[in-house]
Parts: structure tokens; sequence; C-alpha cells
């Protein structure tokens, strides 16, 4: 009897020792694999602003033409070339279509997974690409922290949207309007200012997407483009233009050349005011800086006036542009 017992307890541990040297086995194989895994796997990138979209939408909106990635890295190189901006030499660059039918891609600048700044490239009726606006440091349109606020005004939020099955784009209508386009299933799109946040006329941007040129073919020879050498920026005095009207009964100031801008005494404010366009600039806006571009091979040179700063996000864009729509104002006359 006695010795069953102990034959009965001598065949329980050798069946103890023998499950917990396959459990070690076990666990030893599948940290193994784990590990390899993890060696094999790259870690997942930082998500863009299109992670908002759906992650087909994702992997496509990541893609740009070969054209416009060398454009973007030239102009990057043009202003790391400047003081304290050497960061943009290093950067990398990730792109982003803006619709509808506008062709333009917004390009976010990163240096160790920071925001240094962006870019808007837009492609011309002739199929030349052209720097359209450009921004320095971590403030940029299209920003989610803007958007989520815009969007509690409207009593919604981004997980509602979402949960409802709607979408939300980004959108770009020139000459300068950056916005953004929440789609929800059976209900009337909003149309958001990616600047300021402000809600636009739902009318208005249904006309504009309605009858946006069709996609242009990129020339890639008319696109190329040499180095460029650009100036240190030049700071203005920020200010709020809707703290002081009397600008608005004065007589605009003439500012249509590079002397202009640079023979400005700096205590002198601007306000920039497109008028009854003013939706498509978010203007009225201050002048916060400018900054020259100098292309010596093509004898060209590019003035960038930057608009905004006080209460929205400063926007380098070409003097041209802003004429064609706008004039300048002495901000106290």
């Amino acid at each position: 009897m006695e010795r069953t017992v102990t034959q009965r307890i001598l065949l329980q541990r050798i069946t103890l020792i023998t499950l917990t040297v396959l459990s070690c086995a076990a666990l030893s194989t599948f940290w193994s694999i784990a590990s390899a895994e993890d060696r094999s796997t790259p870690p997942l990138a930082p998500m863009s602003l299109t992670h908002l979209e759906d992650s087909t939408a994702l992997q496509h909106d990541k893609l740009a033409p070969i054209a416009v990635q060398q454009f973007a890295h030239q102009h990057a190189l043009a202003l790391g070339s400047v003081d304290g901006e050497f960061n943009w030499k290093k950067a990398e660059l990730s792109f982003t279509p803006l619709g509808p039918g506008t062709y333009s891609w917004l390009v976010q600048a990163t240096f160790e997974e920071k925001l240094i700044g962006y870019m808007i490239i837009t492609a011309t009726d002739q199929g030349q690409l052209k720097l359209s606006e450009y921004g320095s440091g971590e403030q940029s349109p299209y920003d989610r922290e803007l958007l989520s606020h815009a969007l509690e005004r409207q009593h919604l939020s981004l997980t509602m949207i979402h949960a409802d099955g709607g979408e939300l784009r980004l959108r770009y209508a020139l000459p300068l309007l950056a916005y953004w386009k929440v789609e929800r299933p059976n209900q009337e799109a909003l149309y958001i200012d990616a600047t300021n946040g402000d809600l636009l006329p739902s009318e208005t941007l249904r006309q504009i997407e309605t009858t946006s040129k069709q996609m242009v073919i990129i020339d890639t020879d008319a696109s190329a483009t040499s180095s460029w050498l650009v100036d240190s920026v030049h700071m203005r005095p920020t200010f709020n233009p809707m703290d002081n009207l009397l600008w608005l009964t004065s007589k605009p100031v003439k500012l249509t050349r590079v002397q202009d801008w640079t023979q400005l005494h700096k205590e002198l404010g601007i306000v920039y005011s497109a008028n009854d366009l003013n939706l498509f600039y978010g203007g009225p806006l201050p002048i916060s800086a400018y900054q020259l571009w100098h292309n010596k091979a093509q004898s060209q040179s590019i003035l960038y006036i930057a608009i905004g700063g006080h209460t929205t996000t400063q926007r380098f864009v070409p003097l041209d542009t802003l004429l064609e729509d706008g004039q300048f104002y002495a901000a106290n006359p």
C-alpha cells in the first residue's frame, strides 16, 4: 500500500515537472517569435493630417508627382539657407493633395518629429508649379486643434462625424482659401476656414467646387527651377485690424514694388484687404513680415508678404497674388 502511494506521488511530480518544462518551452518560443517580429516590423510612421480620412485615402494622399517633390525639396533648401532656419535642409517632407480640381499640395516639413513649417504648391493653368504660400514654425493651415474648436461651436466633434459615417477633407480654392469640408450623410456639407476656424458660406463654396478647373498636366521642363536665395525675414508690428477701423475710410497705401517695402517705416502698421473678396484671403489681415527671394539664373525676384500672425496663421504669399484682388492700408491713417 505504501509502495502504491509512493509511486503515485512520484508520478504526480514527474507530470508537474514535465508540464513546467513544456510551459517554459512554449513561452520561450512565443517571446522569440515576438522579438523577431519586433525586429522585422518597422515602427509606425507618425500619421499626417490625412489620418482623418480612411486608410485607403491615406495611402493615396501621401503621393505627389516627382516634379512636385523635387520642386518642394528645392524650395526647402532655399528656406534652409536663411539664418535660424537650417533645419529646413534636414526636414522630412510629407505631401497631401488638396482638392477639388485646384491641383495643389500641402507640404509639411518636420524635423525630429516636430513641425517646423509648411508649403502649398499649386500647378497653374499652363502646368507650371508655383509656391502659393509657405510658413515657418509649428503653426500652419489645417490645424487639428483649430478644427476641433470650430466643430465644437457647431456642436460637433471628429468622433461624432466618423461615427455617423461622415468624412473630413482638406480643400484649397485659389487664390488663398484653405478650408475643411465636413461631409455627413443626409446633411449639407460644412465648410470651415482652415486658417481661423470661421464657418464659410455653403452656397459659395459649392459653386466654387462645381466650377473648379480640371486636373492639369504638369510641364516638368517649365517647372524645373534652379537654386533660389532667400533674404532674412523683415518683421512688421502685429495687431488686430478690427481694433481700429479708421483705415476703412482712408486711401490705400501704394506698396506695389520691392523698394516700397524696403523703405517702409517699421512702426507703421499695414492692413491688407481684398474688400468683397476677403473670403478668399481670410482678410482683412495685418501685414506681419516680408521676405525676398532671388533666382539669379533666371534674373527673377519674388517678394513674399506675410499676412496674418495676430489671431490667425502667418502665411507668406507672393505680393503679386495680393495685388490682384486687394490693397494695403495704413492701420492708423
